[in-house]
């Protein structure tokens, strides 16, 4: 039997340097681009909060996914015209509700649609979150390559 050589093993894509540099410069613009839609998400639910009407909703629908990201229920509420509409809201792990349960419901007068679950989290802030967890890890990737690139070229400035 033949010893088996690393060396002839084909390597994966992942060492790639051309994969490696798409999947930075990725991780580089989707954390910014995300910090902006969610911080634009998040400007679109304060205007309900900061000028519009209060009612009391239902709890129809309650997700408890394995994840964070998807706990998250549903109310549905009767605007001021009478119209039936319905919000999702993300919930913490401590804070569930209860299908059926009542909660206050902020909607705008203008377009009742548009409407925030009050002590509830919205996508906004899950979207927000991601788009600062990745610039941060983007940060940290930039700092790590240029003090690797720094040490190489003094190494190779030494060795001249």
């Amino acid at each position: 039997m033949m010893p088996y050589d690393s060396g002839n093993a084909p390597r994966s894509f992942v060492y790639h340097p051309v994969f490696q540099t798409i999947v930075i410069v990725a991780i580089l613009l989707v954390g910014p681009v995300l910090l902006v839609i969610g911080s634009s998400m998040n400007a679109a639910d304060r205007e309900p909060v900061a000028s519009g009407s209060r009612t009391t909703g239902t709890v129809v629908e309650v997700n408890d996914g394995a994840e964070a990201s998807t706990h998250n229920f549903r109310v549905e509420y009767f605007a001021g015209d009478t119209s039936s509409h319905s919000v999702w809201a993300d919930w913490a792990p401590d804070e569930k509700p209860a299908l059926g349960s009542s909660v206050t419901v902020i909607y705008s007068t203008a377009e009742p649609s548009a409407a925030v679950v009050e002590g509830h989290g919205t996508p906004g802030r899950t979207v927000t979150g991601l788009g600062g967890l990745l610039t941060v890890v983007s940060v940290v990737l930039i700092v790590v390559m240029a003090s690797g690139f720094a040490k190489g070229r003094a190494r190779r400035r030494r060795a001249d």
